[in-house]
């Protein structure tokens, strides 16, 4: 199977194509970096010449990059929690479902897969986020857009469209092409501290994300594609656990900084009204405060149920990234 893949400089997009190259299947790239994405996949073992050099935006040359393909994953997505630029992340995040996803459905594709985010349950009487949950009523930059880019794709499965959707938690790992938002997040808890408040972190390993990526785009789906979304969300872990864990994985302590919830939630809205004022990247926004402070479990029993999946422990997830992080030179060298 040919699969034209977005995203496969980014932490997601990269750990999944290697996955597929390495079950057997052909990749072309859609990169804006073609010899980021090569050298990436060289040091693998992989020599990658077939690359669609564009941005996601761009219909025409997505078009011509999904001729030819068997399949579409789409991993691609603008990071943004700055509230400054919400309508350029909901803008971007949009244009680029449009041109891929829409793009791969009307011309025939049966095998397309859109990697959503479980922040969009986020809903405040969520108990657990699970497919069947609530969208979150939160319309901040990130969110917001992934909000907007669910209801696009399910609208497009709603008509039969063969659109599977995952749901990935925070994802962690090795082999970063670049640094992530959330390997990013590790490297500032060793460097600074670690948040000891409400909630916690639901971390899935990229390397587990990967392997489901692979076995829903080998799946011959049937009946409904309405049912064709599901969460994958590796393990929650608490706050204080996170800093237990990576404490005991780095051989020392970590500075734990005991924040309330509120405190969080209201210097995030602070730093909010700031950034409109003075032109600085403040390092906590409202959107983050609240995925800090409110983040209920991820149920990931569809997955677990239809296709027997497992995730690996997190205590080796976070070992592997730290290492990871330490040979990058993002955090100290482990004792």
């Amino acid at each position: 199977m040919k699969v034209f893949l977005t995203g496969a400089t980014g932490l997601v997009g990269a750990h999944t194509g290697l996955a597929l190259l390495e079950a057997g299947h052909q990749l072309r790239l859609l990169v804006r970096d073609q010899g980021l994405a090569q050298a990436w996949f060289a040091e693998r073992g992989h020599q990658i010449d077939d690359c669609c050099v564009a941005d996601m935006r761009d219909r025409e040359a997505v078009a011509k990059g999904i001729a030819g393909c068997d399949a579409v994953v789409h991993a691609a997505a603008v990071v943004n929690l700055d509230t400054r630029q919400g309508k350029e992340t909901m803008a971007a995040n949009l244009a680029g479902v449009d041109s891929v996803i829409t793009a791969a459905v009307r011309m025939g594709l049966q095998k397309i897969l859109y990697v959503s985010s479980v922040a969009i349950f986020m809903h405040p009487q969520a108990k657990s986020l699970r497919e069947d949950g609530s969208l979150a009523v939160v319309g901040e930059s990130y969110s917001g857009a992934k909000i907007a880019c669910e209801q696009k794709v399910r609208a497009l499965q709603t008509e039969g469209a063969p659109v599977t959707i995952s749901y990935p938690a925070m994802v962690v790992g090795p082999d970063d092409p670049r640094l992530s938002e959330s390997n990013g997040a590790l490297s500032i808890f060793v460097n600074r501290f670690i948040p000891i408040t409400t909630s916690g972190m639901q971390i899935v390993d990229a390397r587990d994300l990967a392997k489901a990526h692979v076995q829903l785009l080998e799946d011959v789906p049937r009946g409904n594609y309405c049912n064709r979304r599901y969460v994958v969300g590796g393990h929650f872990i608490t706050w204080a656990e996170l800093a237990t864990a990576m404490s005991l994985q780095l051989a020392r302590p970590l500075r734990r900084l005991p924040i309330p919830a509120v405190i969080l939630r209201w210097s995030g809205a602070l730093m909010d009204v700031l950034r409109k004022l003075i032109p600085i990247q403040f390092p906590l926004s409202s959107e983050s405060a609240r995925l800090v402070t409110s983040l209920v479990p991820a149920d990931s029993r569809r997955l677990i149920k239809e296709y027997g999946f497992k995730f690996r422990p997190t205590s080796e997830t976070l070992a592997d990234a730290l290492v990871w992080l330490a040979d990058n030179n993002h955090i100290p060298a482990q004792r």
